[in-house]
């Protein structure tokens, strides 16, 4: 049946498949062949000389059967002969195998072929995503089971593929390489947008997220205890995109402001971000886009950064580059608008000051950066106006900072908030998330209800369908516009009821909206969630050898996972002991709250913004340069010499009343941030772990502590830290208006020469700054 074709929607025979091979494509039908032979071989059922004499008897060439004779080369096979020696393979296996066995063999050797095909094209960079999309699809297809590729053959396609579409990071490589599969690359590669040529990539984040979302479903046929848990629907542009985006509106020349100072980036940037707003985008992307749009409907979007930078192994980029809500409302080409002028706004983020600061610290600035992005449906549903799930977070598998002796950094922690999750990352100035450790759930950061009332979460962050934006409304309105339609409120809420905090049960009908509580006691206490999450936690952890990080968010029925990456450690530091004579006049503060391991010696700078000064402050301009301020003191000031102290949440997002407005670029040379609550007024630390500010704070091994003064037992040396000379004036003479506000003292100048020590011993949860004998 030469050149006949085989209707392949039936199981053809094996030697009717065979012969179709021989025919249509004669290099792979040898590769059969061999691969025949290999394993008749492997088995001990023939050996090369005994193949050779069967030939040699059938050709009629007796030269080639007594060719070894070192002196001269070895003899050729006749084609004949090749032939001849292709029929004897093939009737040995068909008198030894049976014929299952026979096309199982076949199928291997087809999926051998198409695994090294699929390498050679991802290797190869002239070879289009077409191509390679094609032949991953067609390995897909193959029948799961029977012979599997050899573990070379499997990873050896793995790492290309790998290598071509997600990171060359050979961190990421030897984790992602024993958990990927070829297969996966099939159902990826359909949801890419990209030029057809090119060497882009889908970023940090995506690489994260792809490989969280694989290990957790083969933890889970593995029998681990994760639990059902859901990704969302995911679509990624590839790096080389923007590429294309700036090629097209001749804005390539602007990459070398990475390379500007303080003020002058920050001007830059702001005229940059403008210049990308007004940008074009190739055809091929808004054709794609588009067809994703009609696709998704008019659901609300997510647009995340996904560089490739982004979530690698010792530089995470946490709350560096833009992470956009998208409501996704009205026309198509309104909300096509909406979601390229998202897309541009984090391609300009890239030149981030703060990114490029982080950059400049870790050695990456040559690194010619590329931006991906990630375009997601919001976890959630329409309550009311707005679109919002019932609740997420950020999980951490190690908490360095715990709020109870009998918590230990491996029983890890959460952050936990109704509605989207960008208030449990972001530091806000005027709330508080769930904090519980999902090993020990039990152990409360507040017991009494007074106090769970005063911290807990009084503002939710939602897409709101009406107005088409993101919005942070308060909590009661939210509750009000729900109704009783509010998904898992048993779960989330309290009543708070004659100083009381009882359960919220079934519908919550006839509750004022104002005595509901956020407290999470029902999901912590009634359900699996805490055990599930820290399940999650460790699989993810064992999988990327180091404790991670993982965003999710929950639909009141689903868990879904939405980011994971190596966690931002602080460093570990050998105790030591505080001393035992410090003179009272030379302590300058203690602390007995979230105090941590280490000691920070030989400052000789504190830079102190008292809390009454600031609170007297009305205009707004006013308030801001307070943190300006700061950020001139962090570029002049000798790096990791100096503290910085003062009131409510620095880096807060919402009031700026409520803590200094900072970015990482204004603080990143400081050697420790203390912030300071003091009772007569509403500075309140947020003891903010796991925001992208405090993950900051971790990488650049800034030390962090809180301080309540007014706490019995407590020192606070007033006089040293507000009767010092300011040296403020003589630093910055522009800045001399805010002397009553930024107070700069020159330790040796105060203090006959000598500096200040602080010294944390978390054994006995205390810690001492003092000025230290010369």
């Amino acid at each position: 049946m030469t050149g006949e074709r085989v209707d392949l929607t039936r199981e053809p025979s094996w030697r009717e498949l065979l012969e179709f091979h021989r025919s249509e494509s004669p290099v792979l039908y040898e590769k059969i062949i061999r691969h025949f032979l290999l394993v008749l071989i492997e088995e001990g059922l023939m050996t090369l000389d005994e193949l050779e004499a069967q030939v040699s008897r059938v050709a009629g060439d007796a030269d080639f059967l007594h060719w070894s004779n070192p002196n001269r080369p070895a003899p050729s096979l006749s084609e004949g002969a090749v032939d001849e020696l292709r029929n004897i393979v093939r009737e040995t296996a068909a008198d030894l195998w049976s014929d299952e066995k026979i096309e199982d063999l076949i199928y291997m050797a087809i999926k051998k072929d198409l695994a090294l095909r699929l390498a050679e094209m991802a290797d190869d960079p002239f070879s289009s995503w077409r191509e390679i999309g094609r032949e991953s699809l067609e390995f897909s297809k193959m029948p799961i089971g029977g012979a599997t590729l050899s573990l070379s053959d499997a990873m050896g396609t793995r790492v290309a593929l790998i290598r071509r579409l997600l990171s060359d990071q050979l961190e990421y490589l030897n984790i992602a390489k024993n958990v990927l599969t070829i297969r996966d690359f099939s159902e990826i590669m359909s949801r890419v947008i990209g030029p057809e040529q090119g060497l882009g990539k889908l970023g940090g984040k995506a690489a994260g997220f792809i490989l969280a979302h694989d290990a957790l479903s083969k933890a889970r046929r593995q029998g681990r205890a994760v639990g059902q848990f859901k990704t969302p629907h995911t679509y990624y542009i590839r790096s080389d995109v923007i590429l294309d985006f700036l090629k097209a509106n001749g804005l390539g020349d602007l990459a070398n402001i990475k390379y500007r100072e303080g003020d002058d980036l920050r001007r830059q940037y702001s005229i940059l971000q403008r210049l990308y707003r007004t940008g074009r985008f190739p055809t091929y992307v808004v054709k794609r886009l588009s067809g994703i749009l009609k696709t998704l409907g008019e659901v609300p979007l997510v647009v995340r950064s996904s560089s490739l930078l982004e979530d690698r192994l010792g530089a995470a980029f946490c709350g560096k580059y833009s992470s956009l809500f998208v409501a996704n409302q009205g026309s198509l080409h309104d909300r096509m608008h909406e979601l390229l002028r998202a897309i541009t706004q984090v391609y300009a983020s890239v030149f981030n000051p703060g990114a490029i600061q982080y950059r400049k610290e870790r050695g990456l600035l040559d690194f010619r950066e590329e931006m991906a992005c990630i375009i997601q449906p919001v976890v959630g549903r329409r309550i009311g106006r707005y679109w919002l799930p019932a609740f997420a977070g950020v999980a951490f598998g190690s908490n360095d900072y715990t709020w109870s002796p009998r918590l230990r950094r491996e029983d890890g922690m959460v952050r936990l908030v109704v509605g989207l999750g960008t208030r449990a990352v972001d530091r806000v100035g005027e709330d508080y998330p769930k904090l519980f450790s999902p090993g020990q759930p039990s152990l409360r950061t507040v017991v009494h209800p007074d106090e769970v009332l005063r911290y807990s979460q009084h503002f939710v962050d939602v897409v709101d369908l009406a107005e088409n934006r993101f919005v942070t409304v308060p909590l009661d309105q939210l509750m009000r516009e729900a109704g009783n339609r509010f998904p898992a409120a048993p779960q989330i809420f309290s009543i708070h009821r004659d100083g009381q905090l009882i359960p919220a049960m079934g519908l919550m009908l006839n509750v004022d909206q104002r005595d509901i509580v956020v407290t999470f006691d029902g999901l912590l206490e009634r359900t699996g969630f805490a055990r599930q999450m820290k399940e999650i936690l460790d699989v993810l952890g064992e999988t990327w050898g180091v404790p991670v990080d993982v965003e999710f968010a929950h639909d009141g029925e689903h868990l879904h996972i939405l980011q994971c990456r190596p966690q931002s450690r602080a460093g570990h530091y050998a105790r030591v002991e505080i001393p035992a004579g410090v003179r009272p006049e030379d302590k300058i503060f203690s602390a007995s709250r979230f105090v941590q391991m280490g000691q920070v010696a030989d400052l000789e700078y504190v830079v102190y913004v008292p809390g009454e000064a600031y609170a007297e402050l009305e205009d707004y301009e006013k308030l801001l340069s307070v943190g300006a301020a700061v950020g001139q003191l962090n570029r002049i000031l000798p790096h990791r010499k100096f503290v910085l102290m003062g009131p409510g949440r620095w880096g807060s997002r919402g009031d700026v009343k409520l803590g200094v407005r900072v970015d990482y670029a204004d603080i990143n040379h400081a050697r420790m941030l203390l912030e300071v609550a003091r009772r007569k007024g509403d500075y309140v630390p947020d003891v903010s772990f796991g925001t992208h500010f405090f993950q900051d704070l971790l990488e650049a091994d800034i030390g962090y502590l809180p301080l309540y003064p007014d706490d019995p037992g407590e020192i606070f040396n007033e006089e040293f830290l507000l009767g010092s000379p300011n040296s403020l004036a003589d630093l910055l003479p522009d800045r001399a208006d805010l002397s009553d506000v930024v107070r700069v003292i020159h330790v040796p100048a105060v203090a006959q020469g000598r500096l200040l020590d602080i010294i944390m011993d978390a054994d006995l949860g205390r810690a001492l700054a003092f000025l230290k004998s010369a």
